[in-house]
């Protein structure tokens, strides 16, 4: 009698966890097929996002302008020191604004010709006096086909731009503007 009853408990044993892993199994079933679904959803949201990426990299490259000037610096850095080469690159009559008689009144518009052009160095900057070049005539920074030379005076009040636009490739000075003191 004591083995038929172990053999029943056995039996009970062996059923109740045959019905535990069919249960185990039906809960792990459900929980593959969602992770499958959603592993699927994902897949398809990360396609759609690769192609919105892909169209955005076209759209940017279609507006996108390259400049194919020379290097600023180096440019910059002749322009400097050679006075023939200065005069070579700027456009004449070079737009010249500045005050029209006195400091903080009227600004006038003069029209510089070669002849009236004197050689400027640019080695003016010293302790008190700052420069910032631009890359724009807005004086933001982002790429673009122009550059501004802004020279100012921390203490002594001086400020000047130099306006420089590529063309052919090189650069050129078309407008230079003095309203400091």
């Amino acid at each position: 009698m004591r083995i038929f009853t172990l053999f029943i408990l056995f039996m009970c044993l062996i059923i109740s966890c045959n019905k535990e892993a069919s249960i185990n199994k039906n809960v792990n079933n459900k929980t593959i097929d969602s992770l499958k679904t959603e592993l699927a959803n994902s897949k398809s949201k990360i396609e759609l996002l690769k192609k919105e990426i892909a169209i955005k990299r076209e759209a940017r490259k279609k507006y996108q302008v390259i400049y194919n000037n020379e290097k600023f610096s180096s440019f910059f850095w002749s322009f400097m020191t050679d006075s023939t080469f200065q005069l070579e690159r700027i456009n004449f009559p070079l737009e010249y604004i500045t005050w029209k008689d006195e400091l903080g009144e009227d600004i006038d518009t003069i029209k510089l010709t070669k002849e009236h052009w004197k050689y400027n160095s640019f080695y003016i900057n010293n302790a008190s006096e700052r420069t910032q070049i631009y890359d724009n005539f807005d004086l933001n920074l982002r790429p673009t086909n122009e550059r501004v030379i802004h020279w100012y005076g921390v203490e002594t009040g001086g400020d000047s731009k130099y306006y420089f636009s590529g063309k052919n490739g090189k650069w050129y000075l078309i407008k230079k503007e003095q309203l400091g003191d």
